[in-house]
């Protein structure tokens, strides 16, 4: 366990395990490379069990969303945090641990739009259910551009060049003339919230286009 990425929760994440397992192969790529074939071998199988497990207990087959993460209580039974969280559907294909075309990441996106409605018009999204954090709409969470534009970036995964393109001109409405992006946008009236600019919006942005350009 360790926090999430939102700094909020300490429990077991899918997100904090998608990177591990990623970080757990590059780490026996590098064992390779160095020809220490011991560690190499004995970082690949434990990435392997851990992603295998976290296929397992992930995915929320009754509801068709990834779990948020969970913890475990003094019997050691996990007890599932059912929120839907993007960071966990973000991590789980841009780490490896789900192909982007996998009916698990689509049917969790799908899910994620259904309730937040997000549509290609309007691609807001928030970063998780019932999110509180600087909150001014009592209807809806703060759509955070950040979250939108990995949607857009999994549109590309996907080859969908013209959704991932119609997020990034809804994220370029949020962006002052300085090319400025927020924290955070509020559903209600479209106005930034908190920091601005955020360094994390700026890079996934620029990381967005990069993808693009590699695309095109």
């Amino acid at each position: 366990p360790s926090y999430d990425l939102w700094e909020e929760n300490y429990m077991v994440t899918l997100y904090t395990t998608s990177v591990t397992v990623a970080a757990l192969y590059a780490a026996a790529g590098l064992a390779e490379v160095k020809d220490d074939t011991a560690c190499a071998v004995q970082w690949r199988n434990a990435a392997e069990t851990m992603a295998n497990k976290a296929r397992e207990v992930f995915y929320n087959h009754d509801r068709g969303v990834f779990y948020k993460g969970f913890r475990t209580n003094n019997a050691g039974d996990m007890v599932f945090d059912d929120t839907i969280d993007m960071s966990g559907v973000y991590g789980a294909f841009m780490f490896g641990l789900y192909q982007a075309d996998s009916h698990e990441i689509v049917s969790s996106i799908s899910k994620a739009k259904e309730v937040f409605g997000s549509s290609i018009e309007s691609p807001g999204m928030p970063r998780y259910e019932n999110d509180r954090y600087l909150r001014r709409n009592e209807e809806q969470p703060n759509w955070w551009p950040i979250v939108s534009l990995w949607l857009a970036q999994h549109s590309l995964e996907m080859s969908d060049t013209e959704q991932a393109k119609s997020i990034i001109n809804w994220v370029n409405t949020k962006m002052r003339t300085t090319s400025a992006l927020p924290e955070q946008v509020c559903p209600c009236d479209g106005m930034s919230v908190s920091v601005e600019p955020l360094a994390w919006s700026q890079a996934e942005y620029l990381s967005t286009l990069l993808d693009i350009i590699t695309e095109e």
